[in-house]
């Protein structure tokens, strides 16, 4: 033994001595000094705690007896004494914690306490529970519940003179070390408890630490608690987090080098909650402070290269959402700076190059140039080989390896010189093979990996190397255990697992995967995300309803392949009617309930180690919810009552063109369902069709509508029973489908759909089952706007003939014209109108359908603004603008156009444009319209149906302008 423990144990018997005879004061002197002489005696350090403790000095017990549970976390007595001390120096919930698990350990001072408090442990685990529960939350399947962030960190100096803490001082430096030593343990054991005890001693070195250490400490605070983010998934934790740093930024001062380290992990912080929420303005406060982070001073260049390779990996976020290509070289400017200034030692060498190999990766499947495709190549193969094999990274890493590879086959180039053509899509099965195996079912990107390497089998010359069934559920059960990603990130995997399922021909386990997949959605709020981010979010998992749709229609249920089409599409609208109907009416009537299903989506929707439990707790929720009699049906798919009530009058034909199938479902009004194969409708040939829309809508119109005849609108026509024409019907396109004028089908001097049906459209069967309930209304209160002259646009002579025909018939309610209709002005008439008319531009923004609206004389009137209007008795809007009714190619399937906002705003009927409309042609078409209008707006259908037979009767071979309006509504 050397001389120094020989000291420490001298000076620690005549120290117990001392506290055992009741001299806590001196005892605690000469235990000090033994502490000293030897820091990891478990025995001294908590002897001086206790003895600290006796004298009074609760502040100056805290560290050492944290530090003797820190080295034996099974010493009761520690655990009793520290719990009571973190109780008292404001840290109540890990205080319990403490107390609890002493007393488990059988403390009988600490079960004493503890009943005191009203609480027990868990006999599983020794957590804290309330008196008379039988398990803790934790051990009982229930998630950890943290509804809103902890209170801020307020420094102690500050606090009100009768709170004990404002005279107290902490050893703030030394407990801020035992924080990251709990962190440091974390991250080698993954136990979530020592990320909670580093977050009571980092709130409290926070809490007292001097003015000119505070923003660091904070700073620290923050990153540990985006840390237990990453644990649990809740976002009340990164909102703290984010709090924290903006504390530290506001007190840090300006010019010196902790602001570049404060700035950078604000940035960081935000960028987390925006890879969280998809809000897209925490993306651009996260590239602000970062940017700001690179141009403030430091003393260490690694913290600027830091920072630069968090803002690259941000700019190339933001170009994914975007679409700028500005943001993109900015992304690969910076991230290229930071790779060729960190050597092959530095700690984050790897990760910086796997971030830059995809961001090659994005800029070369944008612009297909080769020297991107081969720089990827290089920098993923570096990253892998710099990444222990141990390491949580190395998955993600090899499936961007994998993902390159993908793309080198995809370019029909050989994998390296002399090598075979498919040298390098094995290469990328294998890469993407041993991501999925590496990566444990917790982990964030397992959704990500598995829908990769789905897609690398449904390329061409795959089909050799497709999976078993057995290989298949293997990856179902991966997918159903990735518990760490976004819903929306499972829904994609599961329909690229859908889509190869239904391809080999698996159609009962493709059906189970894409009904899961589809199943997710509820759990992605809408809420506290403006529009933009919303159609983001639900662009994503794009055709999963089709899929579905395909592989219930092949196992020959076409009551669920309806069923599931109409939960997967349409979310966004089908919110907005929540907003009217159900959720409202449940925050209403039974808020008890509604305010812990919101938050328990908002949690889900973050996605976490936790889902498990999560999704545990939202399906208790929903079946509390039901059993309330008019809650009984709340989220279910829809019964065949109700699409009897959708095709009331009629056929609602719902049509699909997956890539194994394409098929028609008829739903009659008497709710019997007819599934009508279409044979000759490939999903390739629809995809070339609609990316010749995309380019222009009038090329090749009447060859389309002839293709359009033959393989979707004839075969309908002949399944449909015999009986008088035209007969009503009401078009359901899914997925691309949705893109077609399917109302106009047929062939020049032929009978064609004109002939056969009086058409609408409805975007999902709910919409329409809401509008046949919504009353026909007797008021006509007619509104009517017309812009012949818009400012920085060209001008519309014909709509102001349109305005003043309709004034014609209603002079008692003159038009908003020209500079009168500002947006202001036509929303607040708008809001009592009963038939509104509108002659001007609009804006059809297919990026972000969103930003479309009806362009006004000081501004555009949006889509979520007229969504939001909630017109009581509103009967017909007649929307004579261009592509009013045109869905999105990138968010075909949730329907987001001007007529749909007309529809949630209230408006039973709506006319509505597929593509721009002629200037003249449309006064024309307008008077037309109203001239064989009956006078009820429910004669809608019939009138528009009649002019467009004369529409095309007056315009021959110009199917661009006469089969350009269509109808949505009952």
């Amino acid at each position: 033994m050397s001389s120094e423990l020989a000291r420490a144990e001298a000076l620690f018997e005549q120290g117990r001595d001392l506290f055992l005879r009741g001299r806590y004061q001196d005892a605690v002197r000469l235990l000090a000094a033994a502490a000293e002489l030897a820091p990891t005696s478990v025995g001294c350090q908590f002897m001086l705690g206790a003895g600290r403790w006796n004298s009074g000095d609760t502040a100056g017990a805290l560290y050492p007896l944290a530090l003797c549970v820190y080295l034996d976390s099974e010493h009761a007595s520690g655990r009793f004494a520290l719990g009571v001390a973190l109780r008292e120096l404001g840290q109540p919930e890990q205080g319990a914690v403490h107390v609890a698990y002493a007393a488990y350990r059988g403390n009988r001072q600490a079960a004493a306490h503890l009943g005191e408090l009203t609480l027990a442990h868990c006999p599983d685990c020794g957590g804290p529970v309330t008196s008379g529960a039988a398990r803790c939350d934790g051990c009982a399947g229930i998630p950890r519940e943290i509804s809103a962030p902890r209170p801020r960190t307020w420094s102690w100096p500050h606090l009100r003179s009768d709170d004990a803490r404002s005279r107290w001082t902490l050893p703030y430096e030394q407990l801020a070390d035992l924080g990251r030593g709990h962190l440091t343990r974390y991250a080698g054991h993954g136990d979530p408890h020592d990320i909670d005890d580093a977050l009571a001693y980092l709130e409290l070195a926070a809490a007292t630490a001097s003015a000119a250490d505070r923003p660091a400490r904070l700073t620290e605070l923050g990153s540990a608690y985006r840390q237990r983010f990453a644990c649990h998934g809740l976002p009340a934790d990164l909102d703290h987090a984010i709090d924290c740093h903006e504390q530290a930024l506001d007190q840090a001062a300006a010019d010196t080098p902790e602001q570049v380290i404060v700035l950078a992990n604000l940035g960081v912080a935000y960028g987390a909650r925006h890879e969280s929420s998809a809000a897209a303005a925490d993306l651009e406060r996260a590239i602000g402070f970062l940017e700001r982070a690179m141009a403030a001073p430091t003393e260490d260049p690694d913290e600027h290269l830091s920072a630069m390779a968090s803002a690259g990996v941000l700019y190339q976020r933001r170009h994914r959402a975007g679409g700028d290509e500005a943001d993109l070289d900015r992304s690969i400017a910076l991230q290229d700076a930071v790779v060729e200034a960190s050597p092959p030692d530095h700690p984050r060498y790897a990760g910086r190059m796997a971030n830059l190999t995809v961001a090659y990766l994005n800029r070369y499947e944008r612009h297909r140039r080769l020297p991107d495709l081969e720089r990827a190549l290089l920098l993923a193969d570096r990253a892998v080989a710099a990444t222990p094999r141990d390491s949580p990274a190395l998955p993600i890493r090899l499936a961007a390896r994998g993902s390159t590879w993908l793309q080198l086959h995809l370019a029909d180039l050989p994998g390296e010189s002399g090598g075979t053509r498919d040298r390098p899509l094995d290469r990328a099965l294998d890469d993407l093979r041993r991501a999925l195996d590496a990566a444990p079912d917790g982990q964030l990107h397992v959704a990500d990996v598995l829908a990769e390497l789905v897609r690398a089998h449904l390329v061409p010359g795959a089909r050799h190397m497709a999976p078993d069934r057995r290989t298949l559920e293997a990856w179902e059960a991966r997918l159903k255990a990735a518990r760490g990603a976004t819903p929306s990130k499972r829904a994609v995997a599961g329909r690229n697992l859908g889509v190869l399922a239904n391809v080999l021909g698996e159609y009962d386990l493709a059906a189970r995967v894409l009904d899961a997949a589809i199943a997710l959605t509820p759990a992605v709020p809408l809420r506290g995300t403006d529009w933009t981010d919303q159609e983001r979010r639900f662009g994503e998992p794009r055709g999963l309803a089709s899929q579905a749709f395909a592989a219930h229609c092949a196992r020959g249920e076409p009551l669920q392949a309806v069923q599931q089409a109409e939960l997967g599409r349409g979310i966004q609208l089908a919110t907005v009617l929540d907003a009217h109907d159900d959720l409202a009416d449940l925050e209403s009537e039974l808020p008890e309930l509604a305010r812990p299903f919101r938050q328990v989506r908002k949690e889900l929707a973050a996605g976490s180690a936790a889902e498990a439990v999560l999704w545990d707790r939202y399906g208790q929720l929903v079946a509390r919810i039901r059993e309330h009699p008019r809650f009984t049906r709340f989220l279910m798919t829809p019964r065949v009552e109700e699409l009897r009530r959708a095709a009331g009058g009629g056929t609602v034909v719902v049509v699909n063109s997956a890539r194994n199938r394409a098929d028609a479902i008829l739903i009659g009004h008497d709710g019997d369902l007819k599934q009508v194969p279409l044979p000759d409708l490939s999903a390739d040939h629809v995809e070339a069709q609609s990316e010749a829309v995309v380019g222009s809508a009038h090329a090749g119109l009447a060859d389309r509508l002839g293709w359009l005849w033959d393989t979707v609108v004839g075969p309908v026509a002949e399944a449909l029973p015999p009986g008088a024409t035209p007969r009503r019907v009401w078009w359901l396109p899914i997925g691309l489908l949705g893109m077609f004028p399917l109302h106009a089908a047929g062939h020049p001097g032929r009978p064609g759909a004109l002939d056969s049906f009086v058409s609408s459209y409805t975007p999902t069967l709910r919409i329409l089952a809401h509008a046949h309930g919504h009353p026909a209304a007797v008021a006509r209160r007619q509104l009517t706007v017309a812009l012949p002259s818009t400012p920085g646009l060209p001008g519309l002579p014909g709509a102001l003939t349109e305005a003043l025909d309709l004034h014609r018939r209603h002079p008692d309610q003159p038009p908003l014209l020209n500079e009168d209709a500002t947006t202001s002005q036509v929303a607040a008439a708008l809001s009592t109108a009963t038939w509104a008319h509108f002659a001007c531009h609009a804006l059809a923004d297919h990026a972000a359908p969103s930003h479309s609206g009806l362009c006004l004389s000081d501004g555009m009137l949006t889509i979520p603004e007229i969504s939001r209007l909630a017109v009581a008795d509103a009967q017909l809007a007649y929307l004579s603008a261009c592509s009013t009714g045109h869905r999105s190619l990138e968010h075909v399937d949730e329907s987001l156009n001007l007529a749909s906002a007309f529809q949630l705003a209230g408006f039973r009927h709506v006319i509505a444009s597929l593509w721009p409309l002629a200037d003249a042609f449309g006064a024309v078409a307008a008077r037309t319209f109203y001239a064989e209008l009956s006078g009820t707006a429910d004669d809608a259908p019939g009138a528009l149906h009649r002019t467009t037979l004369a529409m095309r009767d007056r315009y021959q071979g110009r199917p661009d302008l006469w089969a350009s309006l269509i109808h949505s509504g009952p």
